[in-house]
């Protein structure tokens, strides 16, 4: 494990633990996350409180927005476009939002970012260095967090500040009874018996290690690569589990779920740890809606972002272009053909066809 003095404000706070991928690092997730203790730098810890304005209150949706220290434009771009948005006050659900950062070694950005909490309230900062590797850490901190100061959540949305969310759609969806009572929920776009690439000499193994060293800029440029050394994964496939680019878990989950990953071997690709691995032991499916996706749908079509409920990529400028067109009040979506998104029910992954050869040559699929 590497550690550094991390600074706060001038002075040092606390040991910042980094998780270095390494055949001799410990993967004991417990060491990085300190279950017992508080590790956050800003804690924010009354972002969940009761709001006096709900007679009766309403159920905590809590969206958390993953980001880099360094990602204050995108930052900016999510406040001034989706996070500006006001439920439809009929929904029955209370909506918090907050983004949740690393640290950072130089003091400078340090400070940009208690200015940047006490201007906006909307800062958590955990006690890790923010570093691509350490993703996994991040989600888990998320778990923490959440556990400890929002406990009456309902419903928990992790997701990225590449993202667009369509908050309304996201609330309308929860809100649906079938979906509102569940307690075991994990849902998003859902991946099925993914096989890791293990071979040392494929390009992808080379695209792996430049990602670890220039960071998450180069990962967005290639795209998902699921490499994963055999000491860290010996499977055939991964557990089934959504993509963190946008899912949402229930409430009751998150203590499980937390508690689940302080006995499962750490691993680096942070939406197979969470939503496959530690889900998979404790015995919860991750289910799939259409309606959350993990790729970049056409900016050209604003009737599009109206109905669904994640799309990933999306610059600032980009953002800030499609907030604006969808919701111009002249945008006509009445007679626009969308494209057929996908059943928005839960569906679950099903066995992969397999090609046999029957007696006598005749083959089929089973």
């Amino acid at each position: 494990m590497v550690t550094v003095l991390a600074g706060s404000a001038g002075s040092i706070v606390n040991l910042a633990p980094n998780f270095t991928w390494n055949v001799n690092s410990s993967r004991d997730l417990a060491i990085y996350v300190d279950p017992v203790n508080t590790t956050a730098v800003i804690t924010n810890e009354y972002l969940c409180a009761s709001n006096p304005t709900d007679d009766p209150p309403k159920p905590i949706l809590l969206i958390i927005v993953c980001s880099a220290v360094g990602n204050i434009k995108a930052r900016e771009a999510i406040r001034e476009t989706w996070m500006s948005l006001e439920p439809n006050k009929t929904t029955p659900f209370d909506v918090r939002i907050a983004f949740l950062l690393g640290q950072t070694v130089n003091d400078t950005r340090q400070n940009d970012v208690l200015m940047e909490s006490n201007l906006y309230g909307d800062i958590i900062q955990e006690g890790f260095i923010d570093a691509y590797l350490n993703l996994t850490l991040k989600s888990v901190m998320m778990l923490k967090w959440v556990k400890t100061y929002c406990p009456q959540v309902t419903f928990v949305l992790k997701t990225d500040d590449d993202m667009f969310i369509n908050v309304r759609t996201l609330t309308e969806y929860l809100s649906q009874s079938h979906v509102q009572q569940r307690k075991d929920l994990i849902v998003g776009s859902l991946f099925c018996r993914v096989s890791p690439i293990k071979d040392a000499g494929s390009k992808w193994y080379e695209l792996r290690n430049l990602m670890a060293i220039v960071g998450q800029k180069y990962f967005h440029l290639t795209g998902y690569v699921l490499y994963s050394p055999h000491f860290m994964y010996n499977g055939k496939v991964y557990p089934d589990y959504v993509s963190g680019t946008g899912y949402v878990i229930s409430g009751p989950l998150v203590p499980i779920l937390f508690e689940g990953a302080l006995h499962v071997p750490l691993f680096h690709l942070e939406d197979v740890y969470t939503t496959g691995m530690v889900a998979k032991q404790a015995n919860i499916i991750p289910e799939n809606s259409n309606l959350f996706s993990f790729v970049k749908h056409p900016t050209s079509n604003p009737c599009l972002y109206r109905k669904i409920i994640t799309s990933h990529g999306l610059n600032p400028i980009e953002l800030k272009s499609i907030w604006e067109r969808i919701n111009d009040p002249h945008l006509d979506c009445t007679s626009v053909r969308l494209p057929k998104i996908g059943d928005p029910k839960f569906k679950k992954c099903h066995k992969a066809a397999r090609l046999t050869v029957h007696r006598g040559g005749r083959r089929g699929w089973v």
